[in-house]
């Protein structure tokens, strides 16, 4: 197997497990976000060091803290903004919200990694912000904060990323997902323990169920982002939109309306569209 099919096939698993994680976030229920994003750290902290022991990955070799830091930084960021949005909007909506860090990742892997982007790509990348505009339907009310949170969130989750391709083939992947959620574990539990809220039995379940998804959707896209570079694959990570339709769907009986779906058809064109170009600039 290609280093490119198992980038796709890791991408692939990294979304269903991501669809899955926002819909055990929802139905958490009404506890302080900070304390479903501890929880799904803790979760995945664990499942990740007995991974790490399993392979035999140790955490002695780091070399590389201040990359670690800051990609630890800005993913917690963002994921405490996707928990909002997931919160507070339909799991399709705040999926393709969150998608558009695919976009933002090439903006950013091109201004700080070099990688390269044209001026096709980056007209791509406007249209996809247009789907935005049809998903969002701006309007000068307290509507549209979730949806600029989620739009903050996917930012930082895409400088999340970036850090993480430039620390490709530097740290194992396992050891960047561990150091991510032990930096966001240690640094928000005090601010869970002053404002706990106690939780019932479901919710606690859920919590769990929520941190071992995200421990597959993170590892997933780590891996992923590890064999091929984020222009190569990130088309596959919208699949995650249709896995949240129909998640959304089945547990709270949501469906996205008319303007919705034309935004999801703008941002699937648009990954289309870059994922092509990308191909044909690759075997060029």
């Amino acid at each position: 197997m290609s280093d490119k099919q198992k980038s796709i096939i890791a991408m692939l698993i990294s979304s269903f497990g991501f669809s899955l994680m926002a819909v055990f976030v929802k139905l958490t229920g009404d506890i302080p976000i900070m304390q479903k994003v501890v929880i799904r750290t803790y979760i995945m902290m664990v499942t990740i060091y007995i991974m790490m022991k399993h392979y035999k990955v140790s955490l002695g070799h780091i070399k590389h803290f201040k990359l670690l830091t800051l990609r630890s930084f800005l993913g917690t960021i963002g994921i405490i903004l996707n928990f909002y949005a997931v919160d507070h909007l339909l799991l399709s909506d705040a999926g393709i919200l969150f998608r558009i860090s695919n976009f933002l990742l090439l903006f950013f892997s091109w201004i700080f990694l070099k990688e390269g982007i044209n001026r096709k790509q980056f007209l791509t990348i406007c249209a996809a912000f247009l789907g935005v505009l049809f998903i969002i339907k701006p309007q000068f009310n307290i509507a549209i904060i979730p949806y600029v949170v989620a739009l903050l969130g996917a930012s930082f989750a895409a400088g999340a990323y970036t850090v993480v391709r430039k620390l490709s083939g530097k740290e194992a992947p396992l050891v960047i997902v561990f150091f991510f959620s032990a930096f966001t574990s240690v640094v928000l539990t005090p601010f869970v323990v002053m404002n706990f809220k106690p939780m019932t039995g479901s919710q606690v379940l859920f919590a769990i169920l929520a941190g071992i998804s995200a421990s597959i959707g993170q590892v997933g896209v780590t891996y992923s982002y590890k064999h091929a570079p984020a222009k190569e694959v990130s088309i596959y990570n919208y699949f995650g939109v249709i896995f949240s339709a129909l998640l959304g769907f089945l547990f709270f009986g949501a469906l996205p309306d008319g303007y919705s779906l034309i935004g999801y058809v703008i941002i699937f064109a648009s990954g289309y569209y870059m994922y092509h170009m990308n191909t044909r600039l690759v075997n060029d």
